[in-house]
């Protein structure tokens, strides 16, 4: 590139990576196609998009030493998430703080089972999405445990955003995966149910306990994520993500995927050792085994509590009504240490960086093109 960056452009004249240092853009693109753009500016402050709609733009808090605060614009709504920076054997990562606990008697309703099993109409099946994973995912006819149920929420979220992916990437569209699927098991469910009981039991003791001390610790610069805790072994893939297997070849995991954790420690490189327990066609085959960056795996589990926090405040909105059962009163509580204030130039931000990398791109395009007519 004529101003000191580089890029790369594949056979049919897409820009698969590029970085413009004029602009101050990177471009990737995984083997899926979906477009990722990332720039950081001069105070810190990191702007991510993906895909045409969806995007965050991160910034320190002041008044908050190692938290930040991302505000995330979908399509062109708004919302506001505080996570802390931490480290672990010189990687770095961000760990979710969640803006609101409920009573514990809430929570206590929401991990054991309801006292009879309960039909429940999600709507979906009029929804693009839901036609096309039907052969993947089937939601339950029933459901014993309020667990399942958000199981079940937060697959059918990530599918949500795994189709949109899909749509916007720019590869060849289908009616749907096809008759080579594997649905996600009841096995598999029961094992991300397991996960969902195990924080809901997490954040009934956070919000039993004083959320001041929550406050980083001078003296402890480092601290093991979440994602290698020796309880949480499960994980549902949340971004698309290019991945080498055993063997060096590269396949693809997207959101809705399922992957076990295999190894406790972190490798010399910050990766994590992985095995695949569903997977959608085209992407990483079923007990493949890989190897993800720990900050990845950990964006994978704080995407997993804060949907599982959505779902739970569908459920405290909602006890006795679309067909759920009445529940106690939830008395949600704001925690100071999660709470922030929306950015709110994200939108017009994001944007003009979707607009510098289409300008760089049909910059690269056009010398790939003159190249070619050589």
């Amino acid at each position: 590139m004529h101003n000191g960056g580089h890029a790369s452009v594949d056979s049919r004249g897409r820009v698969t990576s590029l970085q413009d240092s004029h602009r101050g853009i990177t471009v990737s693109r995984g083997s899926h196609g979906v477009r990722v753009v990332e720039s950081r500016r001069a105070n810190g402050t990191r702007l991510v998009t993906v895909g045409q709609n969806r995007g965050y733009v991160e910034h320190s808090i002041a008044a908050r030493p190692g938290y930040v605060a991302r505000t995330y614009v979908i399509a062109g709504r708004s919302y506001v998430r505080v996570y802390r920076e931490r480290s672990i054997q010189g990687f770095g990562y961000y760990s979710f703080v969640p803006a609101v606990y409920y009573r514990p008697l809430f929570y206590q309703w929401a991990y054991n089972p309801w006292s009879a099993p309960l039909s429940f109409s999600w709507g979906w099946n009029g929804s693009p999405w839901f036609g096309y994973y039907s052969a993947y995912f089937t939601p339950a006819s029933s459901y014993a445990t309020p667990a399942l149920w958000l199981t079940d929420y937060l697959l059918a979220e990530n599918l949500k955003l795994a189709y949109e992916n899909q749509q916007q990437s720019g590869e060849p569209s289908s009616s749907g995966p096809g008759d080579q699927t594997v649905a996600i098991s009841l096995e598999v469910k029961q094992l991300i149910a397991e996960e969902v009981r195990l924080q809901l039991a997490a954040e009934q003791a956070a919000a039993g306990g004083d959320p001041s001390n929550d406050a980083p610790k001078p003296d402890s610069k480092e601290e093991l994520p979440s994602a290698l805790d020796p309880t949480q072994r499960v994980f549902v893939v949340s971004a698309d993500l290019d991945v080498q297997s055993v063997g060096g070849q590269v396949c693809a995991l997207t959101p809705g995927d399922i992957i076990l954790r295999m190894a406790d420690t972190i490798g010399v490189d910050g990766k994590v050792g992985v095995s695949i327990l569903s997977s959608k066609p085209g992407d990483c085959a079923v007990n493949a085994s890989s190897a993800i960056d720990v900050s990845t795996l950990q964006e994978m589990h704080n995407q997993f509590r804060e949907q599982m926090d959505s779902g739970l405040g569908l459920l405290a909105d909602n006890r006795g009504k679309i067909g759920l059962p009445s529940g106690p009163n939830p008395a949600p509580r704001s925690v100071s240490q999660g709470s922030a204030k929306a950015d709110a130039s994200a939108g017009s931000a994001l944007m003009k960086q979707q607009q510098d990398a289409y300008k760089a791109e049909a910059e690269v395009q056009k010398i790939a093109h003159r190249s070619l007519n050589r």
